[in-house]
């Protein structure tokens, strides 16, 4: 048996952990299992002009077990937007779903005729119970992924991680490049995302912080088409470490976002650049000094 809750939970931010919360309290008092129904792309995915998810699947389905729910089911839109409202709650219920918590938005079933007021008309007739979380709200705005999507695109960090709850990160593999940053004397890993369409924040430099081998290192990285060296045509993600030297190629790492420095510029040459990223990282070292208390 188990109370279940639904939703894309693209970030697992505060509106999320909100309902993951309510579902795993409901559960304990129930005593049964909670779980969470994640649909693995929102519909929008699958349109080009959908600027991309938060998080890969992989990272997301930790995030939600990371609130206490016991079990994550991930569901397809492109298998289930088929089914009506009725055949959807009907599968449910016949693998023991007990009760749902939902969002104030939640829509179900095909063509999304499915609402929170259907569903509880359903609950009444077939034996289940219903939960409806009201929004979570931030300086009179309703919390959504929409948002911190519209915040990433502008390098607004403070209130990308206020809306999630926790810091912003990106993971990503190591891959061997054209060692450039060794070159100018600022040893620097590239890592590549993977294949999903995730969002892409702001073009730019952010302070940012990392545990690698159980050390924590703090660092900059740039995320751009590098204009300076060589444009590209895919965004770049490149890490420089204060005070480490090691061999991170084929080493999977994950970056927190602390801060926005600069947008991406483009230089008269690699001296200015050079000279740019010294004065970035007297930036950030004395931005982490006056910040010591919140890392």
């Amino acid at each position: 048996m188990y109370v279940t809750c639904i939703g894309n939970f693209d970030g697992v931010h505060l509106g999320h952990r909100q309902i993951m919360k309510r579902t795993v309290e409901l559960s304990r008092r129930l005593g049964v299992r909670s779980s969470a129904i994640s649909m693995i792309y929102p519909w929008a995915y699958y349109f080009p002009n959908f600027p991309g998810i938060i998080y890969p699947v992989s990272q997301r389905i930790e995030l939600i077990l990371s609130t206490g729910i016991h079990e994550v089911i991930t569901a397809n839109m492109a298998e289930i937007k088929h089914l009506e409202p009725r055949e959807f709650i009907n599968g449910l219920i016949g693998q023991g779903v007990t009760g749902i918590v939902v969002g104030r938005d939640f829509t179900f079933g095909s063509g999304a005729k499915g609402n929170t007021a259907l569903l509880e008309g359903m609950a009444g007739e077939m034996g289940f119970f219903v939960d409806t979380v009201p929004d979570c709200v931030l300086d009179g705005r309703r919390i959504s992924s929409s948002w911190i999507r519209e915040a990433l695109a502008k390098g607004e960090i403070r209130q990308v991680n206020a809306l999630l709850g926790q810091r912003y990160s990106i993971r990503g593999r190591v891959y061997r490049d054209q060692q450039l940053g060794s070159k100018m004397g600022f040893p620097t890993a590239n890592i590549t995302r993977g294949e999903e369409r995730l969002v892409t924040p702001k073009s730019g430099v952010y302070i940012v912080r990392s545990i690698i081998e159980g050390k924590e290192l703090f660092g900059l990285l740039n995320v751009g088409f590098r204009p300076t060296v060589q444009v590209t045509e895919e965004v770049k993600y490149e890490v420089y470490y204060f005070d480490f030297s090691g061999d991170l190629y084929d080493k999977n790492i994950e970056i927190e976002f602390l801060e926005f420095i600069r947008p991406e510029l483009k230089f008269d040459g690699l001296q200015l650049l050079i000279e740019q990223i010294k004065h970035d990282e007297k930036i950030a070292r004395r931005w982490l000094e006056l910040h010591s208390e919140e890392l």
